[in-house]
């Protein structure tokens, strides 16, 4: 009995070791003791809405900006049957406002990450994830909408599957086609190690309602991008705060590994600039952020940016500790405009650039 105790000590002391172990980890890697110095060069308005804009899309040529509306913070409430919807924005006029980009939209759409597809005639293509109302037990969808006039979408097609488990960030590379980056894993234990930036969380590709697994080993997926000419795929893995970088076989869209950015954050929506260099946006301190969720506290605010070609070269464009905007989730530069959305907060902050 004596020896069998010894054991059982033994075996809690292991835990216990393990699990402090764990947590220094992932308060290490979460950045949870960071201190955030507030920098930008320029100046930042605010355009409200009527919920955050997790995501946001831009079509260059034409100077408009789609925005993925929902009152998120509703949902973190809990117990309302919150809906959302698709703006656009035209950054070409003054003052920039935010007007309806679908012309109707599903009975039931939360919209979370998008994508903009643009084929070689010039047809549009919007594509939207789409959560139901009690996730993890109801089919998550991805929603098709085309253009009918420039601007303006009506659905198109509806698309679910189970590899669509915790989908988060969705990029187009065709009328049906697309990659999403899930940000769970396929098991408790994968959810757990993901935490310390170990991967486990697919990558899905949908070709018209047909979902493949082409990777498995993502270490929460909190963005995707594809480069212009649709050869390189670029993946945000939040729990890892490092890009992972693709290459894309367009023949039958098979996927490459090339090589890993680290990032020192905790990544999330990814934009590709005119000029090729990835637009990032960030979460400097994790633990700040899951209080904001939990008591409202501001959350730093950060959008990096990644130039390629050679040594990436890494630099912080808006750093901010969250009291002018907080929990930023994505940053698109257009011309020398820089356009912040966030997880929570009900506006875009528009920002320009010297």
């Amino acid at each position: 009995m004596l020896k069998l105790l010894r054991r059982l000590f033994k075996l809690i002391g292991i835990l216990v070791l393990i699990s402090i172990a764990f947590t220094a980890i992932v308060a290490f890697r979460g950045h949870f003791f960071r201190d955030v110095e507030p920098g930008f060069a320029g100046t930042c308005e605010d355009l409200p809405l009527d919920g955050s804009a997790e995501d946001i899309q831009l079509d260059r040529e034409r100077g408009f900006a789609y925005l993925s509306v929902l009152d998120r913070q509703a949902l973190v409430r809990g117990g309302e049957d919150v809906q959302g919807t698709i703006m656009r924005v035209n950054l070409n006029l003054q003052p920039l406002q935010a007007e309806p980009a679908l012309i109707s939209q599903p009975d039931h759409f939360r919209p979370h990450g998008l994508s903009l597809h643009i084929d070689d005639q010039g047809r549009r293509y919007l594509f939207a994830l789409n959560h139901p109302v009690n996730r993890g037990s109801e089919p998550e969808m991805l929603e098709v909408f085309e253009e009918q006039t420039p601007g303006q979408f009506r659905p198109a097609a509806t698309f679910s599957d189970p590899a669509l488990m915790s989908p988060n960030d969705v990029v187009a590379v065709g009328p049906r086609q697309a990659y999403i980056a899930n940000d769970k894993a396929r098991t408790p234990l994968g959810n757990a190690v993901q935490q310390i930036g170990i991967g486990g969380s697919p990558l899905t590709f949908i070709d018209d309602g047909k979902a493949t697994i082409v990777l498995d080993n993502i270490a929460s997926g909190g963005g995707i991008a594809a480069s212009k000419d649709g050869t390189r795929i670029f993946v945000a893995e939040t729990a890892a705060q490092r890009i992972r970088v693709l290459e894309r076989d367009p023949r039958d869209n098979s996927l490459m590994e090339l090589y890993r950015i680290p990032v020192d954050t905790s990544p999330d929506n990814v934009d590709v600039a005119e000029d090729g260099s990835l637009w990032i946006g960030a979460h400097a301190n994790t633990l700040k952020l899951i209080q904001h969720f939990t008591s409202g506290k501001p959350a730093p605010s950060q959008v990096r940016r990644i130039r390629l070609g050679g040594e990436p070269v890494i630099d912080d464009v808006y750093l901010n500790d969250g009291r002018e905007i907080s929990a930023s989730s994505v940053g698109v530069k257009y011309d020398n405009l820089l356009l912040i959305g966030s997880i929570t907060a009900p506006k875009v902050l528009v920002c320009t650039m010297r």
